[in-house]
């Protein structure tokens, strides 16, 4: 009975004990990293920007980036990039810049300004190169330096000193594909399709030819010396200043009920570094309707223009071209006639590497200038079977090598 006793005791003892053991920190090791990364990326930024403000400039570019490895802060950026204009690093100050004009919605108005002014001062005596690799994976060589936004990518941009470069992709169990390109000052220019080819596997010893023996360099005649250079710089082709897509699209409104499916060839001319000219040709064909008896075809063209942020892109478009509609019905006069339209409107973009290929899906929207109402007697009849809205939506899917 009195160990009972004793044993109850014990247990009334540690129950709160435990309780408030269980009541400590329960946040777990993922959320405490981010904590200490958090803190970490926060006494960098404070560090930088007293080294800044002191002039300890080499101190401020350690911090700051030091602070980007953390975390990829636009605002931090467009900071290094100032640094870096002040010290004469032209090519990675219009890098920064860029990266925090481009993603630095949230900067304040007047730090942005700087941002943008210095930006604007400093890209006209760089040149931008666009390059694509073949592969992910691979390593970009610029001059002899890693290009560190090669890392993890196979389609990016950088910004290099006028001049000629030389471009080199280096992937293990490849051959190395090089690429020369004269950069333009205030310029852009695409890098040709760097192309890894695979390194063909050894020969077996045994189907191998019996080699002959070695001579001593000194009795190789000169004319039997190789002359040619292991890695010749041949000229590189022009870069292509436009790029062509082909695909199929899909057309609703003003044709008839029923969507017209057909064929879609775009291009985009280059005009800055975000903003570019788009022009689209379709041909587009719609089945005809069960209850209207109605089809329609047309050909038009959609010009516009387009600002890219990354892989997606914002257009103000135009839309102008032709129009036919036919109804073939039993009980009402069959007519077949063309129609003029036009109209403006917007639409968005987006582009993904796909191996060799870009893919493309484009989504937009006219408002038409008219209507095209549908009589029964023809457009004049006297009264309307069908009515069209005056809103012609596209969907596009399409493709271009690169």
């Amino acid at each position: 009975m009195y160990l009972r006793l004793a044993w109850l005791v014990l247990v009334l003892l540690l129950v709160p004990r435990l309780a408030r053991a269980d009541d400590g920190p329960s946040s777990s090791p993922s959320t405490s990293s981010a904590a200490v990364r958090a803190a970490r990326f926060a006494e960098l930024s404070r560090k930088g920007d007293k080294a800044r403000a002191a002039g300890r400039l080499s101190e401020a570019v350690e911090a700051y980036s030091d602070a980007l490895q953390i975390r990829d802060d636009a605002r931090i950026r467009g900071r290094l990039g100032l640094i870096a204009l002040e010290g004469g690093a032209i090519a990675e100050a219009v890098q920064h810049l860029f990266l925090a004009f481009i993603d630095g919605h949230d900067i304040p108005p007047s730090e942005r300004r700087q941002i943008v002014a210095a930006f604007e001062r400093a890209r006209p005596q760089v040149c931008r190169l666009d390059i694509t690799v073949s592969h992910l994976g691979a390593e970009v060589w610029i001059d002899g330096e890693l290009e560190p936004a090669s890392i993890g990518r196979n389609d990016f941009y950088v910004f290099v000193k006028p001049g000629r470069h030389e471009i080199r992709a280096r992937l293990s169990g490849f051959k190395d594909a090089v690429q020369t390109v004269d950069a333009s000052k205030g310029g852009r220019e695409t890098v040709p399709l760097l192309v890894l080819e695979p390194i063909p596997p050894p020969s077996s010893s045994s189907s191998a030819p019996p080699s002959a023996p070695a001579m001593p360099a000194a009795a190789i005649p000169p004319s039997t010396t190789p002359s040619k250079s292991p890695n010749p710089r041949s000229p590189s082709p022009p870069p292509r200043r436009w790029t062509p897509f082909v695909g199929t699209t899909v057309v609703y409104s003003a044709l008839s009920p029923l969507p017209a499916m057909g064929l879609v060839a775009s291009s985009e001319w280059p005009a800055g570094e975000v903003v570019s000219w788009r022009l689209d040709v379709r041909g587009a064909f719609s089945p005809r309707d069960e209850s209207t008896a109605v089809s329609g075809a047309l050909i038009g063209v959609w010009p516009g223009v387009c600002g890219t942020v990354r892989w997606f892109s914002g257009c103000l478009l135009a839309s102008g071209g032709a129009l036919h509609r036919s109804r073939v019905a039993p009980r009402t006069p069959p007519f077949s006639e063309w129609y003029r339209f036009g109209g403006f409107g917007a639409g968005g973009i987006a582009t993904v590497p796909l191996g060799p290929l870009k893919l493309r899906i484009a989504l937009d929207a006219v408002v038409l200038m008219d209507a095209y109402p549908l009589g029964i007697g023809g457009l004049r009849g006297e009264r309307t079977s069908w009515s069209s809205s005056q809103i012609m939506a596209g969907l596009s899917v399409m493709a271009a090598v690169r």
